[in-house]
């Protein structure tokens, strides 16, 4: 519709309620009104940065989000994939695009962090941060009263041959595991369909997502979250860093 017939409309609409004495309708257009004109007024002097100014920007999806709310909800992206590996990740600080975090958990000290970190958070920064320019990590020490216990849970990573070109299962321990490579970093879920445990290497990968041969549900291939159902579950992803040609794998904490 466009804008001199939904103002048209909209008068049309206001003489009928004032005729019928619609009190609720009433209230409703004059809560809209004290809501919209104090933004506007604002917005209008040029204060977008004000609360009520970018409150009303926010409802019609208009106002950028501030760094830090850019970085979080960057976060957020891959935190799934990170608890996979019982670790974490909190953010510091956001200063001119250099982004500030700590790893925590079973993160501290393994040997896939700085992978984890490479692939995992500074390509979810890339997609969800526009000015993002670098990471920098720390490493939070566990307490000594933990440390026994965090032992039990640190990735033990075993090899598992040599990148692979597209999908690729491998056996590794007994536990059946599929290596994805997606633009030279490689990925490594359960080979196991969420739904029924069924295979996935017979599946194809198109655009970053990996289609399930047998049910077609489609999962995204770095994180395995399900892309075609939000609501069902993802793929069992799989520790993996790179050691020279090889993958590493940990099925221990898979």
């Amino acid at each position: 519709m466009d804008f001199d017939k939904a103002v048209a409309e909209l008068d049309a609409l206001v003489a009928t309620l004032e005729r019928e004495g619609d009190e609720r309708a009433l209230l409703l257009l004059q809560l809209v009104d004290a809501i919209h004109r104090p933004a506007l007024d604002l917005i209008a002097r040029g204060e977008l940065d004000h609360p009520i100014a970018r409150a009303l920007l926010a409802m019609y999806d208009l106002a950028e989000p501030d760094e830090r709310t850019q970085v979080e909800e960057a976060l957020d992206e891959v935190r799934p994939y990170i608890h996979s590996h019982a670790g974490d990740v909190e953010l510091l600080e956001v200063e001119d695009g250099v982004v500030h975090v700590r790893l925590t958990g079973s993160c501290v000290g393994c040997a896939g962090s700085a992978m984890t970190l490479r692939r995992g958070i500074e390509e979810a920064l890339r997609a969800g941060y526009p000015g993002f320019r670098e990471l920098v990590a720390d490493e939070a020490e566990p307490p000594p009263q933990l440390l026994q216990i965090d032992s039990l849970r640190r990735p033990v990573f075993v090899d598992a041959g040599a990148a692979p070109d597209g999908l690729r299962a491998v056996d590794v321990d007994g536990v059946r595991v599929l290596l994805v490579n997606i633009d030279g970093e490689v990925y490594a879920f359960r080979n196991e369909c969420a739904l029924d445990g069924r295979p996935l290497d017979g599946g194809r990968l198109a655009n970053n997502v990996l289609v399930c041969p047998w049910h077609n549900c489609a999962y995204e291939a770095r994180t395995g979250k399900r892309v075609d159902d939000s609501a069902e579950p993802g793929l069992a992803v799989v520790p993996v860093a790179l050691q020279g040609d090889s993958v590493q794998v940990a099925v221990n904490v898979a």
